[in-house]
């Protein structure tokens, strides 16, 4: 058997217990990479899929908590009568909400149901879950998420209590669970509806948190994301477009900057993993100072010492990166973890690819991490290290 070989092997086996550290301290940095990765990724495609949906958002200028008059629906219509570049035109009102005794909370909205169907395609509603949406008052379309977590299936009498008014429990008809949909969280009912309950109950009605605006392409897009703010520029309901994708970017930056967190966290596991392999193998070389020297005087050179460390450092790290990387390729591919749903992102999927590239970063790792004992193992003067170890 090859002599370096043996030697590694020797080397890997003499601590086993430094060695699985070592192995672990590498994969559950790249663990952590795959996995905030993949919810990047995620996210990304979340917004691109708001991109191609060509809509405008509509929000109060100043704030969007700040509600819009239901009016301004008939103002933005106004401003293309023949509907062939403005294609619907929906209000949204957002009330939150959870259901009695669950803590859990729920995105629950009321939109206009005669103009959701044109404005959210992406939805796929069967032409039966249309017809339900359109006859039943009490119709709603739950996201596949929630629908998941709380059991709940076409045909179910459902009963949620919003978060904000009417603060009392809401009975609904589930006609639609969504499951192709690319927002798995929300739900929608019908907004007539629960301007009924307001009604009942004394608060204002009439009134939406947003209005999504369905354009026939992207030029109409950006013309009208103009327009609309121009048209109610000086009013007292002035109003902020936005197209769809940097509405959300902008959300999500506001609640949580999920990207830009998970990018930090998996740069600063990273650089714990190396210094975590850096402290391993210099560790292993100042074990082995006499067994280089000896190597050393029995004529094998720099090279060989040098490649010796850096060969053991890179197998370590590429070990530990394999397993980081393929656990949940797998968890999230071939078990029941491939349905588990992430917010915004549906279900989380673990592409080939990251797990590719955190494979690299593992061997990088091992460079980096080998390369300075490799150095001075090279570089080593025979007498002088004997002399010392005396």
């Amino acid at each position: 058997m090859n002599l370096r070989l043996i030697y590694l092997y020797r080397n890997l086996t003499r601590n086993v217990r430094r060695t699985l550290l070592t192995c672990a301290a590498v994969g559950l940095p790249i663990m952590i990479y795959v996995l905030s990765m993949s919810v990047v990724h995620g996210v990304d495609k979340f917004l691109e899929n708001s991109a191609k949906q060509l809509r405008i958002v509509v929000t109060q200028k100043t704030s969007i908590v700040n509600p819009l008059p239901q009016g301004h629906r008939r103002k933005i219509e106004a401003l293309d009568p023949t509907q062939q570049r403005l294609t619907a035109v929906c209000g949204v009102q957002w009330i939150g909400g959870q259901r009695a005794n669950d803590p859990t909370p729920l995105s629950l909205m009321a939109a206009d149901h005669d103009s959701f169907i044109p404005a959210m395609p992406e939805y796929q509603l069967t032409p039966s879950e249309i017809e339900a949406w359109q006859k039943d008052r009490q119709a709603i379309i739950v996201g596949s998420g929630p629908a998941g977590q709380m059991g709940w299936k076409v045909g179910d009498r459902i009963s949620i209590v919003p978060t904000l008014p009417p603060y009392r429990a809401m009975e609904f008809h589930v006609v639609s669970t969504a499951p192709d949909a690319p927002d798995n969280q929300s739900i929608f009912f019908r907004k007539d509806f629960l301007d009924e309950e307001l009604k009942k109950d004394g608060f204002p009605e009439g009134l939406v948190s947003f209005f999504f605006v369905k354009c026939a392409s992207k030029k109409d897009l950006d013309d009208f994301r103009q327009l609309i703010d121009t048209t109610f520029a000086g009013s007292l309901d002035e109003t902020r477009s936005l197209d769809e994708k940097t509405f959300m970017n902008e959300f999500i930056a506001q609640q949580f900057d999920l990207p830009r967190n998970l990018a930090i966290l998996s740069g600063l596991t990273v650089f714990v993993a190396i210094m975590a392999a850096m402290n391993t193998m210099s560790m292993n070389f100042r074990d082995r100072i006499a067994e280089m020297a000896t190597l050393k005087s029995l004529g094998f050179s720099g090279g060989f010492a040098f490649s010796l460390i850096q060969t053991e450092s890179l197998l370590l790290c590429s070990l530990g990166g394999l397993i980081g990387a393929m656990v949940p390729f797998i968890l999230f591919t071939f078990t029941p973890a491939k349905d588990f749903q992430v917010p915004l992102i549906v279900t989380l999927v673990v592409e080939m690819s990251t797990c590719l590239k955190a494979l690299g970063i593992a061997v990088f790792i091992g460079v980096v991490a080998g390369l300075w004992p490799s150095w001075l193992a090279m570089r080593m003067h025979v007498v002088r290290a004997l002399r010392n170890l005396e």
